[in-house]
């Protein structure tokens, strides 16, 4: 059975992005509840970064980041299977992390 999913979209890279209502909810009730009420942002950032970076601790997971007022917004992403990945999480933050940029605006 497939998890029922709120949104999945291309990057600029070229690769599919999903977001499940379980991913999102446990994102918005636990971790980063400022985010509730920003999917369209998160979709948004996902389709349109202003750069997209390699994590330092994990090449396989990549960092979208976009402007959001006078912070960025970043959209942690991880691989499923084959090209395919998930939002693993997102949060407002005020630095962008280290890592090997590997797609830019």
């Amino acid at each position: 059975m497939t998890k029922r999913q709120i949104f999945t979209v291309v990057t600029p890279i070229g690769y599919r992005v999903s977001l499940s209502r379980d991913r999102w909810r446990q994102i918005t009730r636990f971790k980063h509840p400022a985010l509730s009420g920003h999917e369209n942002e998160l979709r948004s950032c996902l389709r349109n970064p202003m750069c997209v970076r390699e994590s330092a601790k994990d090449t396989n997971v990549h960092l979208f980041y976009s402007k959001s007022e006078s912070r960025f917004l970043c959209v942690v992403t991880a691989p499923t299977i084959g090209q395919d990945r998930f939002v693993v999480t997102a949060y407002f933050t005020t630095n962008i992390k280290e890592g090997t940029e590997i797609w830019k605006n």
